[in-house]
């Protein structure tokens, strides 16, 4: 969901990355049962895989490094994300409006 041009993103912070959760494969490969972790239990493959399908279901090119993905990487591409108006909500409720 696009937000109204008016109203401006609220981003996240490295904090939020402990309140982010996401259902991902397990990294001894794909199960009928996915992993619940925050970004920041996330592997690197988990993390990309992630990433990379929000973005397209989203129809929003994102390309991230290969290799060692930081905390700092990982919040420089959530928050593009939300720029571009993509929602990502946090446990506690508050989603990052974008």
């Amino acid at each position: 969901m696009r937000r109204p041009p008016s109203e401006p993103p609220s981003f996240m912070s490295d904090a939020d990355l402990d309140f982010i959760y996401a259902i991902v494969d397990p990294d001894t490969g794909p199960s009928a049962a996915g992993e619940l972790l925050t970004v920041r239990q996330m592997s690197d493959k988990q993390f990309r895989e992630w990433i990379v399908s929000l973005g397209n279901y989203h129809a929003i090119p994102i390309l991230p490094t290969m290799g060692r993905i930081g905390h700092e990487q990982r919040l420089r591409l959530i928050n593009y994300l939300i720029q571009r108006g993509v929602k990502i909500h946090r446990l506690g409720g508050r989603a990052a409006n974008g």
